[in-house]
């Protein structure tokens, strides 16, 4: 049988681990570590590929190109859109 004192020591030990994630979570977002992390796994395309721009505080407008196609990406806000750019010179890419 479970006795009395090895119960209230399982109950602290489930505090200090819900306390310390807790904490964590406190730390994580005090230093803004989601939106660093996230601007390190954008910096995946070269920079040369990539272009960006900040539309507001939700919002962001992107031209990307790949495999030799241009695309204009809006991030954030209530959706994300992409629109194909037409090629340089004024052709539409087929």
């Amino acid at each position: 049988m479970i006795g009395l004192p090895m119960l209230g020591s399982v109950a602290g030990a489930l505090i200090l681990v819900i306390v310390l994630l807790l904490g964590l979570a406190a730390a994580a977002r005090r230093f803004d570590l989601p939106r660093r992390l996230g601007q390190n796994l954008q910096g995946a395309v070269p920079s040369r590929a990539r272009q960006s721009c900040r539309i507001d505080r939700a919002r962001t407008l992107s031209v990307v190109e790949l495999g030799g196609f241009r695309f204009a990406v809006l991030s954030g806000g209530g959706s994300d859109q992409l629109l194909i750019l037409p090629a340089s010179g004024g052709r539409h890419a087929p």
